[in-house]
């Protein structure tokens, strides 16, 4: 997906740089070129907080199936009380735990130490 957005830009920006005097003005050719500069920057943020996430995600994960305790929303989550569903990326009460039957926290609200 990253390879083709990457060719979509190169064409934008080729397209932009070799078009014609009378088709494009220098001051539309800055425009495209501003734009293209900005969806990538918001690209790259947005790829940035989204590698911060999945690597916070992967951190707790890891613990949980260790047996170590992580903590969301003010809780203390342990695999004795909790199972993992990968589906949804969240923790529900298992069997065992009746007092938090239907609790399902998701994942992103999870950290390591309270």
């Amino acid at each position: 997906m990253q390879f083709l957005i990457f060719i979509t830009l190169v064409a934008i920006l080729s397209i932009g740089f070799f078009a014609k005097k009378t088709t494009l003005s220098k001051k539309a050719k800055m425009v495209i070129i501003l734009l293209v500069g900005h969806a990538i920057m918001f690209a790259w943020l947005y790829e940035l907080n989204n590698q911060r996430v999945s690597e916070n995600n992967r951190v707790v994960l890891n613990a949980f199936k260790q047996g170590k305790a992580i903590y969301c929303d003010g809780l203390e989550l342990t695999s004795k009380d909790f199972i993992f569903v990968s589906g949804t990326l969240s923790f529900i009460a298992n069997d065992k735990n009746q007092n938090q039957k239907g609790l399902v926290i998701d994942i992103s609200t999870c950290k390591m130490d309270k």
